[in-house]
């Protein structure tokens, strides 16, 4: 045999081989992803005011307002009709929020004040907490902002 003919019969040989063994062992099978559990909406945004409904029953007065949601901070500018054309009633502010349960968020008022009917002008307290109810409706794009069990204002999401 010549060195050339050699080395092909020895490379066929090889190749012979190496089908007749075992096939190398199965990858085992990548872990099944675990759910993630359910996260929160988000709710950064800005949205405009569309209904203020108060024990229940929606408020016809004309009302203007905003609320702009960032990551940490809550921005809100109100403006509704008051008791005489010349005293709107204002509410602005700006709050920081976290994730609470069950719809609950906690806030912290870091600047904010609204008027009341007689016109006179309130400064929240900086500092002050609250845990407010917030509802995002993500298939209306709606947000509302619960005061109490019966009254709250519904943003539509503009942005």
């Amino acid at each position: 045999m010549t060195g050339s003919t050699c080395a092909w019969w020895l490379g066929l040989g090889a190749l012979l081989v190496a089908g007749l063994q075992d096939p190398p062992p199965a990858k085992p099978a990548a872990p099944a992803a675990v759910a993630a559990p359910a996260a929160q909406p988000t709710l950064e945004g800005v949205y405009e005011l569309r209904r203020r409904i108060a024990s229940g029953t929606e408020i016809a007065a004309k009302s203007t307002g905003y609320v702009a949601i960032t990551k940490r901070h809550l921005f809100v500018c109100l403006v509704a009709e008051g008791p005489t054309p010349e005293l709107a009633l204002l509410r602005a502010g700006v709050r920081t929020w976290q994730v609470g349960t069950d719809q609950r968020y906690r806030t912290e008022c870091k600047l904010g004040y609204f008027t009341d009917a007689e016109g006179g002008i309130h400064v929240e307290a900086p500092g002050t907490v609250e845990q407010k109810r917030i509802e995002w409706d993500g298939e209306r794009r709606v947000l509302r902002i619960w005061q109490d069990d019966q009254s709250h204002l519904e943003f539509e999401r503009v942005e």
